[in-house]
């Protein structure tokens, strides 16, 4: 197996592990007001078509910065392993409702109140808006796609670090390229 298939089945790994630590992931975006990160929970991963899987609230100021720059960076950490994944792709939410509501039906009812919040996610807290209405949730609830379009992995290692860099090559196949650490 190759570098870059190793990469994608941890990648598919953490998205049932719930303790896998590539699971929660730092997500970078830049709006107009600069540069953004946050961390969120990687739901899916679609090897052959180059895509991660990500829920958010369709309010989140990510969306409106994704808007401005659909350009994103991601940040996997494996302290066990003392692993780096870095990936850059683009962003944009999914099209198809059909595909939206098949993953909305499988979003537990406790975790359906976290997009049914009267105003959006980082808004300064007062009575009125901490109300939920959970008829609107599923209407601000999005599945966003990234397509990854460049991964760099970088392995600490007291013997010698390794660093490496993919990148899609016009067959889909992964090109692989050593790095100086």
């Amino acid at each position: 197996m190759n570098h870059a298939e190793e990469i994608w089945k941890t990648l598919v790994r953490a998205t049932v592990d719930k303790k896998h630590p590539w699971r929660v992931v730092g997500f970078s975006t830049s709006g107009p007001n600069g540069p953004q990160v946050r961390s969120v929970i990687l739901r899916g991963v679609k090897p052959a078509e180059r895509q991660l899987l990500f829920f958010t609230d369709l309010r989140s100021q990510k969306m409106a910065e994704i808007a401005h720059d659909a350009r994103v960076a991601l940040l996997f950490w494996n302290p066990r392993s003392n692993t780096q994944l870095r990936v850059c792709g683009n962003a944009a939410p999914e099209a198809s409702e059909l595909i939206v509501n098949g993953h909305w039906e499988r979003i537990p009812d406790y975790a359906r109140k976290d997009y049914a919040t009267l105003s959006a996610p980082g808004t300064a807290l007062d009575s009125a808006n901490s109300c939920l209405d959970l008829s609107m949730a599923r209407s601000n609830f999005v599945a966003l796609n990234v397509v990854v379009q460049q991964i760099e992995l970088l392995r600490l290692d007291r013997d010698g670090h390794v660093r490496l860099a993919f990148s899609p090559s016009a067959s889909g196949d992964w090109t692989e390229k050593g790095l100086v650490p």
